[in-house]
C-alpha cells in the first residue's frame, strides 16, 4: 500500500484519520477537504490515482505514465530553518520514464489560502517587535526572493498574493531538491460538496490565478482545471541551490448531493 506515515500503512479511512489527522478534529467530516481527499485517493486501493489526477498527468507533455508512487499524508515540508515547515496535504513521490517528482497535493473544499503576503509581514513584525529573535520576517523575506524574485520591501503584490501559495510552492521544490528531482508539482485538489459556497471556489480561483500570474511574471494568467501550467522557472536562492522546474495545476471532484 503506497500510503504510509511514520511508517504506518494507510489502508482504510479510519487508518488516515489516526494516523494521519488534519490540525483540528472538527476538520474531518464528510464534504470537507481533509476528509474527501482521503477518500478520493484510498478509492484506488492505492493502485491507481483518482481519476482526474491520472487525467491531467495523462494530458500534461511533461508528466508521463506513473510507473510507481508512494505517498505521506499531511506531510511536513521542510524550506528553511525557521519555524514550522509547509503542511502539504499528501506528499506523493512519483516515478514516470522520465525520472521521478514530487507531487504536492494542496486539498480545499472552500477553505481559503490562508492570509495575504501583507498581513503575514505586519504579524510577523508584531513577532519581532515583541521579541527580536523571531524569524517570521526573515522568513517572508527569503520566500518572496526565492519564489517570487521581489524584495521584501516591494509590496506591490502583498495585497494580493495569498502567503500559503508560497509556502507550498516553496515546500514541494524544496522537498524535489532533496530528492534529487528536476520536477515539482502542486496540484490544487477541489472539491466541490453540500458544504461548500460557489462564491469561495471563486475566490479560491481568483487567488490562484493571482498567484500564477505574479510566479509565471504575466505568461500565465489563468488556471483553468484540468492543466498543468508549467514549467515555471524561479529564482530559487536562498532556498534552493539546484535547478527544479515548477510546475501548478487544478483539478476538482464534484461530489454536491452524492454525500445524501
Amino acid at each position: 500500500m503506497p500510503f504510509v506515515k511514520a511508517e504506518h500503512i494507510i489502508s482504510t479511512l479510519h487508518d488516515w484519520e489516526i494516523y494521519a489527522p488534519p490540525k483540528r478534529p472538527d476538520q474531518w467530516v464528510d464534504g470537507r477537504s481533509a476528509k474527501e481527499v482521503a477518500r478520493a485517493w484510498l478509492a484506488g486501493s492505492g493502485k491507481t490515482f483518482p481519476v482526474e489526477v491520472e487525467n491531467v498527468l495523462n494530458g500534461s507533455k511533461n508528466f508521463g505514465l506513473t510507473q510507481s508512487w508512494i505517498a505521506e499524508p499531511e506531510a511536513k515540508l521542510r524550506f528553511d530553518a525557521f519555524g514550522e515547515p509547509s503542511n502539504c496535504d499528501l506528499a506523493v513521490h512519483v516515478k514516470d520514464q522520465a525520472g521521478g517528482y514530487i507531487l504536492a497535493v494542496e486539498a480545499k473544499a472552500d477553505e481559503p489560502f490562508g492570509d495575504t503576503v501583507k498581513k503575514t509581514i505586519e504579524a510577523a513584525t508584531e513577532r519581532l517587535n515583541a521579541n527580536p529573535q523571531s524569524n517570521g520576517l526573515r522568513r517572508v523575506h527569503q520566500l518572496k526572493a526565492a519564489i517570487l524574485g521581489r524584495k521584501l520591501e516591494d509590496q506591490e503584490s502583498d495585497t494580493r498574493i495569498r502567503y500559503q501559495l508560497l509556502t507550498a510552492c516553496a515546500g514541494a521544490l524544496c522537498e524535489a531538491e532533496r530528492n534529487n528531482y528536476s520536477r515539482a508539482l502542486v496540484l490544487i485538489h477541489e472539491f466541490i460538496t453540500d458544504r461548500t459556497e460557489d462564491i469561495k471556489h471563486q475566490r479560491n480561483a481568483n487567488d490562484l490565478n493571482e498567484f500564477t500570474i505574479e510566479i509565471s511574471k504575466n505568461k500565465i494568467l489563468k488556471i483553468e482545471p484540468g492543466i498543468i501550467y508549467g514549467p515555471i522557472t524561479v529564482p530559487g536562492n536562498p532556498i534552493l541551490i539546484s535547478k527544479v522546474d515548477l510546475f501548478i495545476g487544478k483539478v476538482f471532484r464534484n461530489i454536491r448531493g452524492a454525500e445524501k
